[in-house]
């Protein structure tokens, strides 16, 4: 959020770890701090505040906040920096939920297919969606907080957690329909609902992808294994390998052009004639997205 309103400098005595700042590009100096988690930045144009509004409420971003707790948070950042918090302009919105899954969480990112009007960017401990206005992530919230020292709670411990995470990053008034997002916008019950349907909405809309059904009866030979690991690898691959093949026409490297022809013959025929099965994991994921989706509210 930024330009929080009052006197941009009420808050100054209650931040820590105060730094003068001098931006070379505009010739303007700046003063940043801390309230907790929250980066607090001070100019002549206004007070901005970034940080995980969970993690300054209840000391963990572990734990998702209620429309409850999410106005318990702003009264407290407002106690704390001395400043009219419902006064200011809120320019990135974060939705997420924490799935208590039965696998490690990388086991079901490569059922993550693509998502229209996204770019899928997978890592080893994520996978994620981007476009110039959100972004949708899933990954391992453990390793995260391991990585960060960030002490796991006990309702946690031995556990795999993936957490699903939508944000809203720019042009936020456009996306929403509205002149001006607040924390008393974002605390409105018909717009909170609204926030989470779309987020709900957005894990819907990532293509799940099956897995090729197997006969495994026939797979009890190596040579059989294989046979079936094969057709996997062209049901899965099959798009990319016909763009190989293209390249190959294209530079005239078939011993006969009726290679291709076969070649792009039996392609086909596997990308479009395979049956996929929803895969247990995935199953597992909806079920779970179901059950918090009829409760969150």
């Amino acid at each position: 959020m930024d330009m929080a309103g009052g006197s941009v400098m009420d808050c100054l005595p209650y931040l820590t770890n105060l730094s003068e700042n001098y931006r070379q590009d505009t010739g303007k100096t700046y003063v940043t701090g801390y309230a907790g988690n929250l980066r607090t930045g001070i100019s002549e144009h206004g007070v901005s505040i970034t940080g995980s509004l969970a993690k300054f409420y209840l000391g963990t971003n572990l734990h998702t906040l209620t429309r409850s707790d999410t106005i318990k948070a702003f009264e407290m950042m407002a106690d704390t920096l001395h400043l009219p918090i419902h006064k200011a302009k809120v320019t990135r919105i974060d939705a997420g939920q924490n799935i208590i899954t039965d696998y490690k969480p990388e086991l079901y990112y490569p059922y993550f297919g693509s998502s229209a009007y996204y770019t899928r960017l997978a890592q080893p401990k994520s996978i994620s969606y981007q476009n110039s206005l959100r972004s949708k992530k899933a990954y391992d919230k453990i390793a995260e907080s391991i990585k960060n020292k960030v002490a796991i709670p006990e309702v946690y411990a031995r556990k795999n957690l993936l957490r699903f995470e939508l944000s809203y990053t720019a042009r936020l008034n456009k996306q929403f329909n509205q002149q001006i997002i607040t924390p008393d916008t974002l605390t409105d019950e018909r717009f909170y609902i609204d926030v989470f349907d779309r987020y709900f909405n957005e894990y819907d809309n990532i293509n799940k992808l099956g897995l090729p059904a197997m006969d495994k009866s026939k797979m009890r030979t190596s040579a059989n294994f294989l046979k079936q690991a094969g057709e996997i690898a062209l049901r899965y691959w099959g798009k990319e390998f016909l763009n190989v093949a293209e390249e190959m026409k294209n530079n005239n490297e078939f011993t006969t052009p009726k290679e291709y022809d076969r070649i792009k013959k039996l392609l086909r025929q596997h990308i479009t004639g395979s049956k996929d099965e929803q895969s247990e994991l995935i199953k597992e994921l909806n079920s779970k997205m179901e059950r918090v989706r009829r409760y969150y509210r």
